[in-house]
Parts: C-alpha cells; structure tokens; sequence
C-alpha cells in the first residue's frame, strides 16, 4: 500500500497499476456531481479512468501514511492529504481511509473514503457557516 500510495502521490503510476488485478473492482465513496473521480470502476482500464479523472482536478502535493494494517487478504491504510483543486486554486487538507481485499497478491477491492462535505467547504463550493 505504501509504495502504491507514494507512486499515486508523484504522478508515476506503474506500482498502482503493476499491483491491480485485470478485474479489480474500485470504488471511491464520493458523489461525481461533486468529484467527477467519485464512484465506481471496474477493471485496469476503470481505473485509468479514475486516476485521469482525479489528476485532472486534483495535484496531490502531501499524502502520509498515518497507519497501515494487514490481516490475511485484508489491507487497511489511513493518510494525511492536501491536495491543490485546480479548478478553485485552493489547497484541501483531509484524511483518506482505504481498504483493499487483496486475492493472489494483487488488488482484488478497493473502497475509499474521505470527509467529502470538509472538502468542498475547503474549495468554497459549500459555506461553512450556517447562514
């Protein structure tokens, strides 16, 4: 997870696609009207799709791994993020949660979460206070 994680942070994406199954099933538990990379993709080729989607928005500029856990096909990792949204030109500070099912050591799962509603405050895209 770290090195996919690391090679996901600088752009240089051959860990993360190396470490995937042909049919891996990838979910990012954030609503497209919102994150156009939001949703679900299956396959190499979906989450191609995915990672265009979000560099296309996002340049990730800090991802640190706060914890990373295993058991058996279980993976589990928690990440400190900021993020320049280059629509807006402001930078977003959140946390990542993934989990991974692996299978035959490669990325069988993915399910990613984060504070999405924090960071469309941190965009401007949502007020922060109540009006």
């Amino acid at each position: 997870m770290l090195a996919v994680m690391a090679g996901l942070k600088s752009g240089k994406l051959e860990a993360l696609f190396d470490a995937i199954r042909a049919d891996v099933a990838w979910k990012v538990m954030a609503p497209r009207e919102f994150f156009r990379f939001g949703g679900s993709y299956e396959g190499v080729a979906g989450v191609k799709e995915f990672t265009a989607l979000l560099f296309s928005d996002y340049h990730l500029a800090r991802l640190t791994p706060r914890s990373v856990t295993a058991k058996g096909e279980e993976v589990w990792g928690m990440f400190d993020a900021e993020a320049l949204h280059r629509p807006s030109g402001r930078y977003v500070r959140f946390d990542i949660s993934l989990h991974w099912r692996m299978k035959d050591g490669q990325i069988a799962e993915q399910q990613c979460f984060f504070d999405t509603a924090s960071v469309l405050m941190q965009q401007g895209v949502l007020a922060t206070e109540a009006a």
